[in-house]
């Protein structure tokens, strides 16, 4: 049920947050949708059916951000006030 959250989840947040840009977009807007829309259905294929084989982005996105959440902290610390 975890994976098929997180299959769905990132690729409507891609396609979500393009059409809210402020700028016009033209064909791209349309685009980036059909392909988030491609992507969520394989993402979600590969979680329900082989679940064995899917990696949870929201894992490697966290990961991510907190390696980089301690590299600011480190470099805080050892720069000078």
């Amino acid at each position: 049920m975890l994976a098929a959250i997180d299959a769905l989840a990132w690729p409507l947040m891609v396609a979500a947050g393009f059409a809210y840009v402020p700028e016009p977009v033209g064909l791209a807007g349309p685009f980036i949708a059909a392909v988030s829309f491609l992507a969520a259905l394989g993402r979600l294929q590969r979680a329900v059916w082989a679940n064995h084989r899917y990696r949870f982005t929201t894992w490697r996105c966290v990961r991510v951000a907190m390696a980089l959440l301690l590299m600011g902290v480190v470099l805080k610390l050892m720069l000078p006030a």
